[in-house]
């Protein structure tokens, strides 16, 4: 059996999250009794060289990598359906299959 998988779109693995924060000033709106917070911030997480890493990007490069890591994610579910069919033609499935020596 050949299976071939292409992979047609950029991929990205990790995930995008967003937050706002308070800055450093006291004085500042962010720290009222009914804050205002700074932002909204959007940043990508993922593993870079075995290492958990965190990217503050923009808006627009955000809704890219959201594209990307959803393509990621289909790739995976492909190699996930492969591997499970593998497994079910593995040669301990029908022993019969294979010639003794």
């Amino acid at each position: 059996m050949k299976i071939t998988i292409q992979i047609t779109e950029p991929i990205l693995p990790g995930s995008v999250s967003t937050a706002k924060s308070r800055c450093g000033k006291k004085s500042c709106i962010c720290w009222s009794k009914k804050p205002k917070l700074h932002g909204t911030y959007y940043r990508w997480t993922g593993f870079i060289d075995g290492k958990r890493t965190t990217k503050t990007i923009s808006k627009e490069v955000a809704l890219e990598c959201r594209k990307r890591i959803h393509s990621y994610n289909s790739f995976k579910k492909r190699i996930d359906d492969v591997l499970k069919m593998a497994i079910s033609d593995a040669p301990w499935v029908n022993s019969a299959q294979i010639p003794k020596q």
